[in-house]
C-alpha cells in the first residue's frame, strides 16, 4: 500500500478531467492510503452521483490561502494560474507522500510522479480556447515560471494522454513521450433503441461556455432546418460561464426548436443520448471528447470539428468531420438526407471494438501507479 497524493485543481467544474479525477480515486482507493489535494473542497457525493463513481476512502489536504482565495475570487478565470499555484504547493508538501498522481495536466514535481495530461497547460497557449494576444503571452509566461516546469523532469515522471493527437503536442512542447490512455467512458449504460423509435434531433453537451462553439450550433441547426430538416436541439451542461450562459439562454428563448437543459442527471443525460439520432460537438482542437465518445456509445451518430483528439474517436471520417459552421451544415445536410449513408455509419461504428471504456481505464491507471511505486 502506498501513501499517495492525487493533484487536482478543482473538481466542481465537472468536465473530462474530473471524470479522470473521480475514475483515478475509484481506481487506487482499495490498495492505497488517498489524499486529494486541491484548491477547494470537493462535494464527493455529488460527485459520485454526476460521474457514477463510488469513491469513499479519501482524505482531503487543501493547497494553502494563496490558491484557495484566488479559486474564490476568479471562480472559472485564471486556471492556468490557480493550477500553477496548486503545483507549487504539492511540491512542497511531496515528501509527505510515497507518490504525487496528478490527473489535470503537469506540473514540477519531484519524480517519480504519475501525471495524466489532458493539453499541455504550462507550454502553449491552447488552439482551442486562447487567443494569443501580448497581455496573454504576458501571463503565460508567468503562470509558466510559477509552474517550474523543466524537461529533465519531465522525462523522468510517468506522463500518460488522453489521446494519440494529446501525445503528440506533449512531444512538441516538451520534446517527452506521453504514452496514451484513453479516458473512462461508460459504453455499457446506454440501453438499446431501434433507429426508427429515436427522435430527429441533436444533442450538444459539455460546459456551456465560449471554447464549445454553443451558438454556432445553434446556427447549424437553425441551418438545417431552413433546408428543409425537422430537427432540434437540445443543449445540456454546466452553466458556469455567466456571460455567455445569457448569450445563449437569450438566443434560444426566440427559437422553438432549442431547448437549454443545463446540467443534468446521469440517467437523464443517458436517456437523451439513447433516444437522439444526432449529435454535435463544436470545440475544436478538443483533447479528446468524452462526450463525443458517449454519442457514438450510445448510438448516436456525432458531428465533430476535423480537429484534436475526437478524430480518433471518429476514425478519422471524413463525412462527420467539419472545417467550418458552413461545411457542418453541408456535411450534416447530406447524412441527413440520405438514410443509407445514415445506416453506413451506424454500422461501422456498431462493429469497432471502443478502445476506450472505464474498466480498461481503472485497470490501467492502477498499474501505471503501481509501477510508478516501486521506482
Amino acid at each position: 500500500m502506498g501513501n499517495i497524493a492525487v493533484v487536482h485543481p478543482n473538481l466542481g467544474i465537472r468536465g473530462g478531467a474530473e471524470d479522470v479525477c473521480m475514475h483515478t480515486l475509484e481506481a487506487l482507493q482499495t490498495d492505497h492510503s488517498l489524499t486529494l489535494v486541491t484548491l477547494e473542497r470537493p462535494n464527493i457525493r455529488s460527485l459520485n452521483e454526476y460521474f457514477r463513481t463510488d469513491v469513499r476512502q479519501l482524505n482531503i489536504q487543501l493547497a494553502g490561502h494563496l490558491g484557495g482565495k484566488l479559486r474564490e475570487v476568479a471562480g472559472h478565470r485564471l486556471l492556468r494560474l490557480q493550477a500553477a499555484l496548486l503545483g507549487r504547493y504539492a511540491r512542497q508538501h511531496e515528501d509527505e507522500f510515497d507518490l504525487l498522481v496528478s490527473t489535470k495536466n503537469e506540473f514540477g514535481l519531484t519524480p517519480p510522479t504519475v501525471q495524466y495530461i489532458h493539453s499541455p497547460q504550462f507550454a502553449s497557449a491552447d488552439p482551442g480556447i486562447d487567443r494569443v494576444s501580448l497581455p496573454r503571452q504576458v501571463y503565460d509566461r508567468v503562470c509558466s515560471e510559477l509552474a517550474s516546469i523543466d524537461t529533465p523532469t519531465l522525462q523522468s515522471a510517468t506522463l500518460l494522454a488522453n489521446s494519440e493527437w494529446t501525445a503528440g503536442a506533449v512531444a512538441e512542447a516538451y520534446g517527452v513521450t506521453a504514452h496514451t490512455l484513453y479516458p473512462p467512458v461508460d459504453t455499457t449504460k446506454f440501453p438499446s433503441c431501434p433507429w426508427d423509435d429515436r427522435e430527429p434531433g441533436f444533442l450538444t453537451v459539455g460546459r456551456i461556455g465560449p471554447s464549445k462553439r454553443i451558438l454556432q450550433n445553434i446556427n447549424i441547426v437553425a441551418a438545417l432546418r431552413d433546408r428543409g430538416h425537422d430537427v432540434h436541439l437540445h443543449i445540456v451542461g454546466p452553466t458556469t460561464d455567466g456571460d455567455y450562459c445569457e448569450k445563449v439562454k437569450a438566443r434560444a428563448a426566440k427559437l422553438e426548436f432549442v431547448s437549454v437543459e443545463g446540467a443534468v442527471s446521469s440517467e437523464r443525460l443517458t436517456e437523451l443520448i439513447a433516444t437522439h439520432r444526432y449529435g454535435i460537438h463544436g470545440r475544436p482542437y478538443e483533447h479528446f471528447g468524452i462526450v463525443v465518445a458517449e454519442f457514438v456509445a450510445g448510438g448516436a451518430i456525432p458531428f465533430a470539428p476535423n480537429s484534436g483528439g475526437q478524430r480518433e474517436i471518429l476514425h478519422e471520417d471524413s463525412r462527420l468531420l467539419y472545417e467550418s459552421q458552413a461545411d457542418a451544415v453541408e456535411k450534416i445536410d447530406r447524412v441527413l438526407s440520405e438514410p443509407s449513408l445514415q445506416a453506413d455509419i451506424r454500422h461501422t461504428f456498431e462493429n469497432t471494438e471502443f478502445p476506450f471504456s472505464r474498466e480498461q481505464f481503472k485497470q490501467r491507471m492502477a498499474t501505471v501507479v503501481n509501477e510508478a511505486l516501486k521506482r
